[in-house]
């Protein structure tokens, strides 16, 4: 007898992680997870044509002008931003929880923080803070706001059982210039505002300046790991910046000289070591050290350029996460000495890019990565390709103009990897015969990667 099941949740199945639609109705730009209350805040905006267009006036005054023109003409479209609370269980709307920004108001960041409160030493409590900038046009300087919200705990309505939580804002105060981006670090906010980063301390309900920093251009992405704080320029490449939290000073470790467009930057984790890395215009991932015994790097003064690789779209956003243990033949040690193994503080780092593919960087130890590497070598000549294009060109880094640089090819495809499992018996025996190991420990090699990024 066969039974056939058919099940009715709303989760999709086919893709390689389960998957849930859900209908906003509108763009999504950022989501921020309350840790205390278990729900998301929700940045949209919606479009809507726009008749009007702001001047300012000679008193300073900023009023707005309707452009009058006939029906044929194509008015500029003006995007409206809210944020929504949405709740875990079936990501419904908690009713009453949306906040409207005003008119030419867009917001450029929404991240959850921890921030501590009057005295250092008080325990620290969940804000959900926001970034924002006006745009006007050319005529009136952008300005910008830093939001702080805190999600309240309220009766809920008898009626409307999902609205048991709603925004209360705490702080909403204009800044000297465009907020751009905000993160966390030690219980304070940092924030790039024009071409200052700032570091504040939320107190009584009001930000107090603790350290600044000139910077180059425009910032508009930043990561923070403890007092280290990794930031990156549009065309400025990125900067290492070192947060005293006694001395209230921002001071810079070291940088990278080469001109770069950067899309987002982040850090990579692997054990006592700390990268870099940096996704550019060029669809590069590009992963820096920060090596001052290094001569190329002028005494610590210069980030020096490890790795690089060439994935063919444009990375807008990385997050990290933690190598799960699954037994001991993940990472190469024992099942009982494996809590204790400085590998285990490895992280994955995973990566968004803007045509919708998700993919992942996992560091490894270098007996793998030498016994992978060969067998990468191989399989650029040992298997056919799709349209007979060759995977190590592709892979290859794109240098803008006629850089004096050579690639540094030390990250390697397991896509290209993962061809070994398709060869037949005989082909993987002489593959491994080539390069001095087995097949058995190949493939333990592959399986023991696949585990590690296995978050769910």
């Amino acid at each position: 007898a066969v039974v056939s099941t058919q099940s009715t949740g709303t989760l999709s199945y086919d893709n390689h992680w389960p998957a849930k639609k859900v209908n906003l109705r509108a763009t999504p730009h950022f989501v921020a997870y309350h840790n205390d209350t278990k729900t998301y805040a929700v940045c949209t905006s919606t479009p809507s044509l726009n008749p009007m267009m702001p001047k300012m006036q000679n008193n300073l005054d900023k009023e707005e002008v309707n452009i009058e023109e006939d029906d044929s003409f194509p008015y500029p479209s003006l995007n409206w931003y809210s944020i929504t609370l949405y709740a875990r269980e079936g990501w419904e709307v908690i009713p009453d929880s949306r906040i409207d920004f005003p008119k030419y108001e867009r917001v450029t960041c929404v991240k959850y923080m921890e921030l501590s409160g009057e005295q250092m030493g008080e325990q620290l409590k969940g804000y959900v803070v926001a970034g924002t900038m006006s745009s006007m046009g050319e005529e009136v300087s952008a300005r910008g706001k830093i939001m702080i919200f805190d999600v309240m705990e309220v009766v809920p309505d008898p009626e409307k059982p999902l609205s048991g939580f709603k925004f209360k804002c705490l702080y909403d105060k204009e800044q000297k210039g465009p907020v751009t981006e905000i993160d966390c670090i030690m219980g304070h906010i940092i924030s790039a505002i024009g071409q200052k980063i700032y570091v504040w301390s939320f107190l009584n309900n009001d930000l107090v300046g603790v350290a600044f920093i000139d910077t180059q251009i425009y910032i508009h992405s930043i990561s923070v790991i403890k007092n280290f704080i990794l930031y990156a320029d549009i065309t400025k490449s990125i900067s290492l910046l070192n947060f005293d939290k006694d001395c209230k000073t921002l001071s810079v470790v070291s940088r990278d000289y080469q001109p770069s467009e950067v899309y987002r930057c982040e850090f990579v984790v692997d054990g006592t070591n700390l990268g870099f890395m940096v996704s550019d215009s060029n669809c590069n991932l590009v992963i820096y050290t920060y090596q001052p015994e290094a001569v190329e790097s002028s005494g610590g003064m210069k980030l020096v350029r490890k790795s690089d690789i060439n994935i063919g779209a444009h990375v807008n956003s990385f997050f990290r996460t933690g190598i799960r243990i699954h037994d001991g033949s993940i990472l190469g040690t024992t099942a009982a000495s494996s809590l204790l193994h400085p590998s285990e503080k490895r992280h994955v780092t995973w990566l968004a890019t803007l045509d919708g593919a998700l993919g992942s960087f996992l560091p490894l130890s270098e007996k793998r990565y030498r016994r992978l590497f060969m067998l990468h070598n191989k399989l650029v000549t040992a298997v056919p390709h799709v349209a007979g294009l060759n995977p190590k060109k592709f892979r290859t880094a794109k240098m803008p103009g006629r850089w004096l640089m050579n690639p540094n090819r030390n990250i390697l495809d397991y896509q290209l990897l993962t061809n070994f499992l398709m060869l037949s018996h005989t082909e993987r025996r002489e593959l491994a015969k080539q390069i001095g190991t087995s097949p058995s420990q190949i493939i333990d090699d592959l399986m023991g990667i696949q585990k590690a990024m296995m978050i769910f």
